[in-house]
């Protein structure tokens, strides 16, 4: 029996996702800690990154100002945080490709990119799911 998907939006309220940028800049120091992320991985100029729930792009486009040199990859499956990202990315002046899907299922080849980076999406999984997107990546 199949069973059904059920996605949890960003603050877990989809008419709270306008305000997730804000938000996040009040609650926590997210720059700090995603920095520190990005270092810890090492990304080489060239390497294929992607990040994996994206939201609304802003660990994405931290990735690309601190590698431009590498591709970088956004993907998230919610549209409407796709769109924020989009727009964001935009008014950067960045080179960024921003994918519809899910962790769990992901909607590239094997072995596609040299780095995967998430952060603040895990949780939004169902434990079932948490562990098909880790063998994914």
């Amino acid at each position: 029996m199949a069973r059904t998907l059920k996605y949890i939006p960003a603050l877990s309220l989809g008419w709270l996702t306008p305000f997730y940028d804000p938000l996040f800049k009040l609650a926590m120091q997210e720059q700090t800690f995603k920095r520190q992320l990005i270092q810890q991985a090492h990304i080489q100029p060239g390497m294929r990154v992607l990040d994996l729930g994206c939201g609304t792009g802003t660990l994405t486009i931290l990735i690309k100002q601190m590698h431009p040199d590498a591709e970088v990859i956004g993907l998230d499956g919610d549209r409407i945080i796709l769109e924020i990202a989009r727009s964001k990315i935009n008014k950067a002046g960045l080179n960024i490709t921003l994918d519809y899907g899910l962790a769990f299922q992901l909607p590239y080849p094997v072995n596609s990119f040299d780095r995967v980076l998430s952060s603040l999406v895990i949780h939004h999984l169902m434990t079932e799911d948490k562990q098909r997107a880790m063998l994914e990546i």
